[in-house]
């Protein structure tokens, strides 16, 4: 077990609250008040969702084109004017070419991507020439950002077409060095300049949270996208087919939330050749998150042991198979460059033995989900059959808000009310909910900061299956009802000896 009893907060980073002159479309890595205030509610631990780049179409965290790379919508336009960057001037004339939101509530993706751009663009043009140095060893110690630099600077010269659709030359990657040669211009190293200060940036906010005694939970998707840097630079680790389309794509089978299963369209991994290179692609990557990270949520855990693979072209999940991995010697591997593992297996789902054998193996803790739990007394994501190895929540960014839920997904009212020896209702069970987390034997309880402030289904993050209205929450609350909130929430913490 990594951790001991503590309580964190489930908060996304494009959800902060505005609290910055800038932060106007999205919440920003400059916001430390979230932090601040997480720490002044008793609470240890901010769960994020994933900061690589974000899918331009669905706007999803789970399908952006690098497995490495970091969104640089995320970047705090008003740290990059305090450190002398950027002009104030410069970005109130940018910015004044963009509508403002009308909605406090809601994040703005098209507009906070374009401004951030344009910001960033001036900044670099600005700064290239002093800064380069600084690039190139930023370069020198992250080769990630080479392939992701590149990857990018191509994109822009293809009209933006997916690398499968790229000529040859560039389709197939035998010599990096060798396109280096012909791509490494500026617009290769306004690439560079993007992680640069997403990095530098993300890291300050990182220290500042452990600094304040408040933790960083981030979270790894399983899959990348078909049209990524990490598939266009490994082809030999996905199922792909000749001309880089895939053979099989994943997703999940029938599940509570679909009866058609999920199917993702991310090609699968072949673990055969990942073993043949002794998973170094996995291995890398893992490194990298437990850099940036003080833990690791392993989105989909279960396709590290065996995975639902798809024929590419099916319109459902429905006609998959279970493939095995191979996860005892990937973890064995991975052992070799880390002795403990700062990992949490989200194992939501069909859950089969091998899967749980195999966590337990690692003493890698395990998810439950109070929403998920009122069906009878021998569920296991009730309370009474919690161990300390579990990560408790009331419900996920994939759920709907506890009150939503209660109101818009009919649960079974008789068995709340008896688990409870009380009348729950829409007004309290949010209340109720976080209450039996916080008391539950779990290690760490982990709330939405929807549930926190009791909000309904109108806040919802994401429905799986649908693309409509996903990920654009922005809380709008907390700030105004924080007095409220401390009070509450310090006490509740203590008297559960999460402090």
């Amino acid at each position: 077990m990594l951790m001991s009893r503590k309580s964190g907060i489930l908060y996304p980073i494009s959800s902060f609250y505005r609290c910055q002159k800038y932060d106007i479309f999205l919440g920003d890595w400059g916001n430390y008040g979230v932090v601040d205030y997480i720490k002044s509610m008793g609470f240890k631990v901010l769960q994020i969702l994933p900061i690589n780049p974000i899918c331009r179409i669905s706007f999803s965290p789970y399908s952006g084109n690098s497995a490495f790379g970091f969104e640089y919508a995320f970047v705090s336009v008003d740290m990059l004017v305090r450190d002398g960057i950027v002009e104030d001037k410069v970005v109130d004339d940018i910015l004044s070419r963009f509508p403002l939101p009308q909605d406090g509530s809601k994040v703005y993706y098209e507009m906070a991507f374009n401004f951030k751009q344009e910001v960033l663009e001036y900044a670099f043009k600005k700064n290239f020439a002093i800064i380069k140095d600084k690039l190139d060893e930023f370069l020198n110690s992250n080769n990630w950002v080479k392939f992701f630099s590149l990857y990018n600077a191509i994109k822009e010269i293809q009209n933006n077409k997916p690398w499968y659709e790229w000529e040859n030359d560039l389709k197939y990657v035998d010599n990096i060095d060798t396109l280096l040669k012909s791509f490494a211009n500026e617009r290769y190293y306004f690439y560079v300049f993007t992680q640069f200060v997403c990095y530098n940036q993300y890291i300050r906010f990182k220290n500042y949270a452990n600094s304040r005694g408040v933790l960083i939970l981030g979270d790894v998707p399983i899959y990348v996208s078909h049209d990524s840097v990490d598939v266009w630079a490994n082809r030999g680790i996905f199922k792909l087919d000749s001309n880089g389309y895939p053979e099989f794509v994943a997703g999940v089978p029938p599940d509570y939330f679909s009866e058609t299963g999920q199917l993702w369209g991310n090609p699968v991994y072949d673990w055969d050749q990942l073993e043949k290179h002794e998973f170094k692609w996995w291995i890398d990557r893992l490194s990298f998150c437990f850099n940036i990270y003080d833990w690791v949520r392993i989105d989909h855990f279960r396709g590290l042991v065996s995975y639902w693979q798809v024929k590419y072209g099916e319109n459902t999940a429905v006609n998959g198979c279970w493939v095995d991995a191979k996860p005892y010697k990937f973890f064995n591997t991975l052992l070799d460059y880390k002795s403990v593992l700062p990992v949490i297996a989200e194992d939501l789902g069909v859950i089969t033995p091998d899967v749980d054998l195999f966590r337990q193996h690692y003493g890698i803790p395990s998810m439950r989900v109070l929403q998920f739990g009122f069906s009878d007394p021998d569920n296991i994501h009730l309370p009474h059959n919690y161990s300390n190895n579990i990560i408790a929540y009331t419900g996920t960014h994939d759920n709907n808000t506890t009150k939503g839920w209660y109101r818009t997904e009919k649960p079974n009212f008789e068995l709340i009310n008896n688990y409870f020896q009380k009348n729950v209702d829409e007004n309290n069970v949010a209340d109720e909910f976080v209450k039996l987390i916080l008391s539950s034997p779990a290690n760490l309880a982990v709330i939405p900061i929807q549930d926190i402030l009791g909000l309904d289904e109108n806040y919802r993050i994401n429905i799986p299956g649908t693309t409509e209205n996903n990920w654009v929450y922005r809380d709008n609350f907390l700030p105004l009802r924080i007095t409220e909130m401390k009070k509450k929430y310090i006490e509740l913490n203590y008297l559960y000896k999460r402090t």
